[in-house]
């Protein structure tokens, strides 16, 4: 009889680690596809606030300055950057983005700016983002209302 014990308790212990086993595959990829979604996500707003910074810049500063390459350069640094002048030493907002993925366009009473050829480099999949975000500002006279 104690022999009959210890063999079904043995098969049990083996179904468990084998339960165990799958329940483990199968957790790890829906925290590791959590995780990926998150991360897109992340990046995603920390573009669009860029983006808005860099428009919202372009239509305060535009009827000061006035339209120019130095102008333009100024605008995708403040979204690369967060800067319009960057020192040597700033880092990307978002790991991966240039100021020459940076697009804008001033027309004579918007200042548009998006992102093109930038792909979020997710955990197992890159996602483009060819012309998202877009952000337009009204240019202003440079007085905040």
């Amino acid at each position: 009889m104690h022999r009959e014990s210890t063999a079904s308790t043995r098969r049990e212990s083996g179904s468990a680690l084998i339960e165990l086993a799958g329940s483990m595959i199968l957790l790890s990829t829906l925290l590791t596809g959590i995780f990926q979604i998150g991360y897109t996500l992340y990046i995603y707003e920390n573009l669009v606030q860029a983006v808005r910074a860099g428009a919202r810049y372009a239509a305060l500063n535009a009827p000061k300055i006035g339209a120019g390459p130095k102008f333009t350069k100024s605008v995708q640094n403040m979204v690369v950057f967060g800067d319009p002048q960057p020192d040597g030493t700033a880092k990307p907002i978002t790991p991966g983005l240039a100021p020459d993925q940076v697009e804008f366009s001033l027309e004579p009473a918007l200042a548009t700016v998006s992102l093109r050829g930038f792909k979020i480099d997710a955990v197992f999949h890159k996602i483009s983002l060819d012309g998202r975000p877009t952000v337009s500002f009204p240019i202003t006279s440079g007085t905040v209302r």
